[in-house]
């Protein structure tokens, strides 16, 4: 049994005509320059603790380091680097690496000399490839090289990870005195020194070798409102980013500590993932004083509660003391995240007067924080951190990139990463079509949580936007009567509530002939089916807030749409009495039509009885339109029965205008032959003249030319005129007798 390690072979390049240089320049005896040199070189290898599991210092001026990781490795090379040695001019050691690998078995000995007697060891030094690194550079730049340099073999790049990689060029040398290639890699050694850094930042903050961010670098993309956020923490030295679950606000807050770090900064994180966590993090916010030291950045995370509001006195009453008392201690910044809506509640519940809205910064999905160039963005960075076996594939890339054009698909940075993660091995387009539905209904379900928290006013406020668009004036009388319906003591003026969600989840828009309320984002919508139930019951938000807004809707015209919709939706999770409804519905001739698309559009996830009322509704005149539209929309979702019902309507005169109208709508797409048999079958009906006409003339080259003809000459037929032909293109009619 054996095990990798990884090893290090450190040289200072340059070692006797830097010296001599310094010597001479300076004005003082090279060799104590030398000495100094190994002395301030051993330090730093001394420092390294238990990053090096062995060490071995040459004879000269090299030592070999073994270490258990690429991710050490770098780290050593990070802290070797970071040194001074107090010549002007000759601040850093130029110094030279070569990272390799070794196999060792439990015998191996790592300590001094006995380190250089074992096999993967020798091997190693026998690889020579810092010599040939030399040879290499000398032959391309007609120079030698004199900056510090970091060079891999082989088997220790085969080890990296992707976005390591990328740091690499590969270099073939050919040695002409033996005929052979020489392959190794050669990495960039200020982008290895960051990477280094970076993990000792991780270190700081308590989170050793984080795999989310260790990749800060490489991976973070800015919210539009970043430049705003750094200048706001730089001018006020406080700053709360506030915003939308999972839409990075704790990303956001490490990489303003990392920015302030690679400064000199110390950095402090307060966790608050636990809710032990939170309370202490509270604590240490009421006696923040304890905290500031000048040079450091603090976090304080989610102080104010993580899903819901949890109140600590202390927090609303000196929170404008904790402000002004951050703002006196010099060259210290404070970041402080919270979700909006917890944020919202804390600082509805404040007591002091300070206005903390100065100090807040928003990432949000309204606005948004990230467009589809960002996320995209976003998502190839993680694909390729995750080695994603997709990105190497240009269709089921394009497929990704696509899906992900509609905001709803994958739309904060926690869903793209988790994609990332989880679709490293697929490589099957359905696979990643399911996947990407799965981590966007994670967003959904987030949002879910965030809303079941809220009190029972709110969420009845939200209840009719996952109805339907409504007026504001309906709903601010519909909100007012369900509000003394439900009884709910304590409840908020609807102008109030608005107010309290027209900045985050949603908007006010003027369409359909007034302004109208809808939530600012997809995702919010789609939540509902994890409001709806618990634990596969109807939940109490459902049976109490959601179901009475819905049964009380029904006998107004302009909420029967959204209904109908609605229930057939979600039919399965509703109670009993409100999935009545959709029958209640179809009985009324106004209303019949909203039935006919909301059991349609849910043929799928609806019970036979309901299913039927498709059926039903067919036979109706005043319903035709709808059904031959929404057979149409939806014909390669629906089972065989339900698509027939286009050929049945268009054999009755007064419906075969309302098949043509759909054919038209959706000849696209109707596959072919179904809808050539359509056609012939409805040029013998008069009353599908006219739309008829214009399927033909719209769609004249994708119509094959026999079922053309035979469509044109029935038009002739029954038609008392030719009918007017859209965009002036002519229908050459053979009119007979």
């Amino acid at each position: 049994m054996t095990e990798r390690k990884y090893l290090i072979y450190l040289d200072i390049l340059g070692y006797e005509g830097l010296a001599e240089e310094i010597g001479r320049k300076k004005g003082i005896d090279e060799r104590d320059v030398r000495e100094k040199f190994i002395k301030k070189i051993q330090e730093k290898v001394n420092s390294l603790g238990n990053k090096i599991t062995g060490q071995n210092y040459g004879e000269r001026d090299d030592w070999i380091l073994v270490t258990d990781s690429l991710d050490n490795a770098f780290y050593c090379i990070a802290e070797i680097t970071d040194h001074y040695t107090g010549y002007k001019g000759y601040e850093r050691i130029p110094l030279e690496f070569a990272i390799g690998t070794g196999e060792y078995d439990r015998w191996a000995r790592f300590e001094g000399h006995k380190l250089i007697h074992e096999n993967s060891t020798i091997k190693f030094l026998k690889s020579y490839i810092i010599n040939y690194y030399h040879e290499w550079y000398k032959e391309k730049h007609e120079h030698s090289i004199k900056s510090t340099f970091v060079i891999l073999t082989d088997s220790a790049y085969s080890d990296m990870e992707p976005l390591d990689r990328k740091i690499c060029e590969e270099i073939e040398h050919n040695r002409d005195d033996k005929g052979e290639t020489i392959r190794f890699f050669h990495a960039d050694a200020s982008r290895v020194e960051k990477r280094g850094r970076i993990l000792k930042f991780l270190e700081e903050i308590h989170l050793p070798g984080n795999r989310r961010y260790k990749w800060i670098e490489d991976v973070y993309v800015e919210p539009r409102e970043y430049d705003e956020i750094f200048k706001t923490l730089k001018e006020k030295r406080i700053l709360f980013i506030t915003g939308t679950p999972e839409y990075g606000k704790t990303f956001t807050a490490v990489r303003l500590m990392w920015e302030f770090y690679k400064q000199g900064y110390g950095v402090r994180w307060r966790m608050g993932g636990e809710e032990a966590e939170r309370i202490e993090v509270r604590r240490r916010l009421e006696d923040i004083e304890i905290e500031l030291e000048p040079k450091h950045v603090i976090y304080f995370e989610d102080p104010f509660g993580k899903i819901k509001y949890e109140k600590r006195g202390g927090l609303e009453r000196e929170i404008g003391t904790i402000i002004e008392t951050v703002r006196k201690v010099e060259d210290v910044y404070v970041i402080i995240t919270s979700r909006e809506e917890v944020f919202k509640e804390f600082e509805k519940e404040r007591l002091s007067g300070t206005e903390l809205r100065d100090f807040e910064r928003r990432l949000n999905i309204k606005r948004p924080s990230y467009d589809y160039e960002k996320r995209e963005r976003m998502l190839i960075n993680w694909a390729e951190e995750s080695n994603c076996r997709w990105l190497e594939n240009e269709e089921l890339k394009e497929l990704v990139l696509d899906r992900i054009r509609k905001g709803k698909i994958l739309p904060t940075p926690l869903s793209i990463r988790e994609f990332a993660v989880a679709s490293s091995n697929i490589e099957n387009e359905e696979k990643l079509r399911k996947l990407l539905e799965e981590k966007s209904k994670e967003t959904a379900r987030a949002f879910a949580e965030e809303i079941k928290k809220m009190t029972d006013d709110k969420i009845l406020f939200l209840s009719f936007s996952f109805i339907w668009i409504f007026k504001i004036e309906f709903l601010r009388e519909m909100y007012q009567e369900l509000v003394d319906e439900l009884h709910l003591k304590g409840a908020w003026e609807f102008d109030r509530v608005l107010d309290w969600f027209k900045d985050d989840k949603i908007d006010i828009n003027k369409v359909f002939g007034g302004k109208r309320i809808l939530f600012s984002h997809p995702s919010y919508a789609e939540a509902l089916e994890f409001i709806l139930t618990e634990n596969g019951y109807p939940s109490r938000i459902n049976k109490e807030i959601f179901s009475k807004v819905l049964i009380k809707l029904p006998e107004i015209e302009e909420a029967a749409w959204g209904v109908a919709w609605a229930v057939a939706e979600n039919f399965d999770r509703l109670p009993k009495n409100v999935r009545k409804l959709l029958f209640k519905l179809s009985e009324r001739e106004e209303a019949a039509g909203y039935v006919v698309w909301a059991v349609a559009g849910n043929f799928d996830r609806l019970p036979k009885n309901v299913r039927k009322l498709l059926f039903k509704l067919a036979e109706k005149k005043e319903a035709a339109l709808d059904v031959a539209m929404a057979v149409a929309e939806n014909f390669n979702e629906v089972p065989e029965d339900v698509r027939k019902l286009l050929f049945k309507l268009s054999e009755r005169e007064e419906a075969a205008k309302d098949v043509a109208w759909a054919v038209a709508w959706y000849f696209n797409r109707l596959p072919e032959d179904v809808r050539n048999q359509l056609l012939l079958k409805l040029s013998e009906k008069k009353e599908a003249a006219e739309y008829l006409a214009m399927v033909v003339s719209e769609n004249f080259d994708k119509i094959p030319e026999d079922v053309r003809g035979r469509v044109i000459d029935a038009l002739a037929k029954n038609s008392d005129r030719i009918p007017v032909v859209p965009w002036n293109r002519p229908l050459e009619l053979s009119k007979k007798g």
